[in-house]
């Protein structure tokens, strides 16, 4: 059967991303951060104050992460560093130093324990280069999958006991069981698997009922998916072509912000689709959760 949606997100910003990226809400600044991978800027969005910045670097930005201190933790395409927004200082401590000009960051997340993990891929795209890496409070590193193409949306349920994981490529949702103690992943199963017509599963976020809300790659939409049957529960249409994430954010928690991209898109696509790249919104009926910080000790 086709699909029907009544829903659409609205444009919120519209900064033309080349390949916008992982969105995540800081409830204590009450600061949207999201990445430009390929335009290598970092963005922030305030709505209360309608408040937009960027800050702009030198090599492609994977992800970036709030940690307890009020900084940043950011992918960069070199190794992690860690950003204070507020003086622009950058700090490289010498973790996940990265040498090959192939290889990039591509999505990452704190966990519930607050470890942080972190994909890698290849620029164009060579099967199972990839790796999810997990790195510690002493910024310690450990693989915890490999043999990924395209490492994307990462997920925990509330009681912090199961992990879901996309890879684009594979046109499934991978579960695992998440152990809280030492941040570990295992038990790898097939969650559900999607049509390849739906677009790929790029980055994804979880709500307060542990439904997943999917950015579909070439699928012009987010789709709530109900993560043990395999049901699209809802679909929000975006006018961009490439989604490519979303995470819940707002006073509370009520508006899911989704990102998008321009790239791999042709200028006819870009006419038709003028806001690909920017922030979009829309205001489900469901909250999110709110985010564990990057503990550095």
């Amino acid at each position: 059967m086709p699909e029907t949606s009544t829903h659409k997100a609205e444009p919120i910003l519209d900064n033309r991303s080349l390949l916008g990226e992982g969105p995540v809400w800081d409830e204590r600044s009450q600061t949207l951060y999201w990445v430009d991978i390929e335009g290598k800027k970092l963005h922030a969005h305030r709505p209360a104050t309608q408040h937009n910045a960027h800050w702009d670097f030198d090599e492609m930005l994977g992800a970036a992460v709030p940690m307890e201190n009020g900084n940043l933790l950011l992918a960069l395409e070199k190794g992690l560093a860690v950003f204070d927004v507020d003086t622009g200082f950058l700090h490289r401590p010498g973790v996940l130093e990265n040498n090959d000009p192939m290889m990039r960051f591509n999505d990452g997340k704190t966990g519930p324990n607050g470890h942080f993990y972190i994909g890698t891929m290849h620029k164009e795209f060579a099967p199972k280069s990839g790796t999810l890496f997990r790195v510690d409070p002493t910024l310690k590193v450990k693989t915890e999958i490999s043999g990924t193409t395209i490492s994307n949306g990462m997920a925990w349920t509330s009681d912090r006991k199961t992990f879901y994981f996309s890879d684009t490529d594979t046109y499934k949702i991978d579960r695992y069981e998440y152990h809280l103690e030492t941040g570990s992943l295992s038990n790898r199963q097939t969650a559900f698997k999607i049509p390849s017509t739906y677009g790929g599963a790029d980055g994804m976020c979880i709500d307060s009922e542990n439904m997943l809300w999917i950015a579909h790659w070439g699928g012009s939409c987010v789709r709530r998916w109900n993560p043990k049957t395999g049901e699209v529960l809802q679909k929000i249409d975006v006018d961009a072509p490439h989604v490519t994430s979303c995470c819940f954010g707002g006073k509370d928690l009520d508006t899911l912000y989704i990102t998008t991209a321009r790239s791999g898109l042709s200028q006819k696509q870009i006419e038709k689709h003028p806001k690909s790249g920017g922030l979009f919104a829309y205001r489900p009926k469901v909250k999110g959760r709110p985010i564990t910080y990057f503990k550095h000790s």
